[in-house]
């Protein structure tokens, strides 16, 4: 399929990609006419309020938009690769909600603890849920209880977070929008602790490429071809923590876009790893900018949070795909 569609597919997504990004930066809260976002990018008057908004809130946001849709888009091809399940996700499976209790259990329960600690928080909550997803599923790779093992870590974490919350009024007006997946909470410009995580995330990805790829042929075959599956598998837990990590510290726990976003590769560029790592961030981010344009377009002048957005794109796909899956 990748071969048959080629270069137009590229074409097609780079230009969604910045269709999207103009048509985040025009709307909103207040309607900026394109020829001002136009200016505001090339010839910043810092005098123009049309040009201030753009610049201060609405280009960091799309910043985070394009980052958190790529962190997730990849992590959920990883998943869905090294795992043979078409219903893996980071959310779904756990990752995220894993992330956000260590998130909320470190800033509000352990002492001296600042926003700076967020992504240590966040990739050791990760950590934890991937292995208990792990271990909870046991060798089985039927995607359905893998699945089943995953929702229900995912809502032993997310109930402990509420109580946790329950018990720090405070902490629950101040961790709200963030605990339902909003873009709109990492300050004026992306933090400079991501990075690091986020390069060395993608690195393992392109590293693990060629096992992942051989490996879609079975374990079996993958060994007996010399792909060392301990590392593979490592290393691809490795890159899903430090990208769903990453994720979830910038924005909160935004679930079903690594669900969505490997499928919709696919049907445009193949079942190539080498072709759908390079696609899937593009496509993740595609999707999370179109969404938080719905979240802040809805129902304005209120906004709704982006997590809730992908939460109702995501759900009926997941469905299907189950549905599918079971017959």
């Amino acid at each position: 399929m990748s071969r048959k569609w080629g270069w137009p597919v590229w074409l097609l997504i780079m230009t969604g990609i910045a269709c999207a990004s103009i048509l985040h930066l025009a709307v909103g809260a207040k309607s900026i006419p394109w020829v001002e976002v136009w200016q505001a990018l090339t010839a910043y008057d810092p005098s123009n309020s049309d040009h201030s908004v753009i610049q201060g809130s609405r280009l960091p946001r799309l910043w985070v938009a394009m980052v958190v849709g790529a962190c997730l888009g990849l992590a959920g091809t990883v998943m869905q690769a090294v795992g043979d399940n078409p219903l893996a996700d980071p959310g779904i499976l756990g990752i995220n909600s894993g992330a956000a209790l260590f998130v909320v259990f470190g800033l509000l329960v352990l002492p001296g603890n600042n926003m700076s600690m967020i992504p240590l928080f966040a990739f050791s909550g990760a950590l934890v849920a991937a292995l208990g997803v792990m271990l909870l599923a046991g060798r089985s790779h039927n995607p359905v209880r893998l699945t089943l093992s995953g929702a229900v870590m995912a809502a032993l974490f997310s109930s402990i977070t509420a109580i946790l919350l329950l018990l720090d009024q405070q902490g629950l007006d101040s961790l709200r929008r963030w605990l339902t997946g909003s873009l709109g909470i990492s300050g004026a410009v992306l933090p400079h602790w991501l990075w690091p995580y986020l390069l060395i995330g993608m690195l393992l990805c392109l590293c693990n490429v060629r096992a992942l790829n051989t490996y879609r042929l079975g374990a079996q075959a993958a060994a007996s071809m010399g792909v060392n599956l301990l590392r593979m598998r490592l290393m691809s837990l490795a890159a899903v923590v430090l990208l769903s990590g990453c994720a979830v510290a910038l924005a909160g726990p935004i679930g079903f876009v690594g669900l969505v976003v490997p499928h919709a590769a696919r049907l445009l560029v193949g079942n190539d790893l080498r072709h759908l790592l390079l696609a899937t961030p593009l496509i993740g981010a595609l999707l999370l900018i179109l969404a938080d344009v719905v979240a802040r377009t809805l129902v304005s002048p209120y906004e709704l949070n982006t997590g809730i957005v992908t939460a109702l794109i995501g759900g009926p796909i997941f469905v299907a795909l189950v549905l599918r899956k079971l017959k």
